[in-house]
C-alpha cells in the first residue's frame, strides 16, 4: 500500500511511560508506528492497543538487529532511561549498537531522548552550549552516549529532557515518600508528558521546517523544559495542596550549592513550539486530586 503524504512511519525503541504516550500520539494521528519492549509479558497489551511490537533485548540481540523491523522504519526514536543511577553500566554499547542498525536499515532520521542530568554540577543558567563538567562521571557517560549518533549517516537530534510530570505522575507523590526537603530556594526544571510528546511530534512532523536545523554533520541538541521555574518550596508546597497532603517541610541548613535553571529558548525559537503547559505551577493549582 502506498503511504499518503502525511503518513509517518516511525520506530519507537522503549515503550515506557513516555514512549507510549508518544507512540499512541502517532496513533492517534494515524501514523505507522512500531515499539519494542524489553518485557514479553507486555507485548500482548501492545497488541491489543493496536501497536505492532517487537521484543528486543540488548546486547543479547545484537547479533540479529537487522532482522528487525522496527530499522525499516523512516524516523526511529531511542526512548531507553540510562538508569546510570542504579547502576547501569552498557548505557553507552546500547546506543552504539542501536545507531549502527539503525545505519544498516532504512532510518534517515534518529533522535535519542536523553536528560538535562547531563548538567550536573553546574549552576546559573545552561542552555546547550553549556561546557558540562565531564570530571562527573555520569555526565561523561550521557556525553558519550549522545555523541554515538555523529556516526549517524542521516539526520539526527537528542532532546534532553528535564523531570517528567504529567496527569498519571504527580510530582505530589514524591512527597508520599520524603515529606523533608532542602534546597527549597532552587529553581524546579520539568516538563509535562504532554509537552514532551508534543516536542517530539515537532521534530517527527514539521519536516520542512525542522530539516534545516537538523544537519548530517553534528546532531542537533534540544532541551526539553518547561519555560517557567518556580522554587522547589513552592512547587512542592502547591504539589502537596493538590493532594491534600501534610506540607513539606524544608530544611534551610541543608541548602546545596548547586542551583541551575535550564533554558527551552532553543526548542521554542527553532522549532517555534508552544507549550501546552509552560507554568507547571499553574498546573498543579488548577488540578486538583
Amino acid at each position: 500500500m502506498t503511504a499518503k503524504p502525511s503518513e509517518l512511519h516511525v520506530g519507537i525503541i522503549g515503550c515506557g511511560w513516555l514512549g507510549s504516550a508518544l507512540a499512541k500520539e502517532l496513533q492517534r494521528n494515524n501514523n505507522h508506528v512500531i515499539v519494542t519492549t524489553t518485557t514479553m509479558t507486555k507485548q500482548p497489551k501492545l497488541t491489543q492497543l493496536g501497536l505492532q511490537n517487537e521484543l528486543l533485548t540488548l546486547p543479547d540481540d545484537k547479533a540479529k538487529l537487522s532482522a528487525f523491523n522496527i530499522f525499516k522504519q523512516h524516523q526511529l526514536v531511542i526512548c531507553i532511561p540510562p538508569q546510570l543511577k542504579h547502576g547501569q553500566k552498557n548505557y553507552i554499547d546500547k546506543i552504539k549498537l542501536l545507531v549502527s542498525a539503525a545505519n544498516q536499515g532504512s532510518v534517515k532520521r534518529l533522535i535519542l531522548i536523553s536528560t538535562t542530568a547531563v548538567y550536573r554540577g553546574l549552576t546559573g543558567k545552561v542552555n546547550e552550549n553549556s561546557i558540562l563538567n565531564l570530571g562527573d562521571e555520569k555526565v561523561q557517560a550521557l556525553v558519550l552516549a549522545e555523541q554515538a549518533l555523529n556516526n549517524f549517516k542521516g539526520e539526527s537530534a537528542i532532546i534532553r529532557f528535564a523531570g517528567l510530570v504529567g496527569e498519571d505522575r504527580h510530582p505530589g507523590n514524591f512527597l508520599a515518600r520524603k515529606t523533608q526537603l532542602i534546597n527549597g530556594d532552587a529553581p524546579v526544571n520539568i516538563i509535562h508528558q504532554h509537552d514532551a510528546v508534543g516536542i517530539i511530534m515537532s521534530l517527527l512532523i514539521n519536516i520542512n521546517t525542522a530539516t534545516s536545523h537538523f544537519s548530517r554533520q553534528k546532531t542537533t541538541i534540544f532541551n526539553g523544559v518547561s519555560c517557567t521555574h518556580p522554587s522547589r518550596k513552592s512547587f512542592y508546597q502547591q504539589a502537596a495542596k493538590s493532594l491534600q497532603l501534610t506540607q513539606p517541610q524544608f530544611d534551610d541548613s541543608k541548602a546545596l550549592t548547586e542551583s541551575k535553571i535550564i533554558c527551552a529558548k532553543k526548542i521554542q525559537d527553532k522549532l517555534n513550539y508552544q507549550f501546552v503547559y509552560p507554568d507547571l505551577l499553574a498546573w498543579l493549582t488548577l488540578n486538583k486530586y
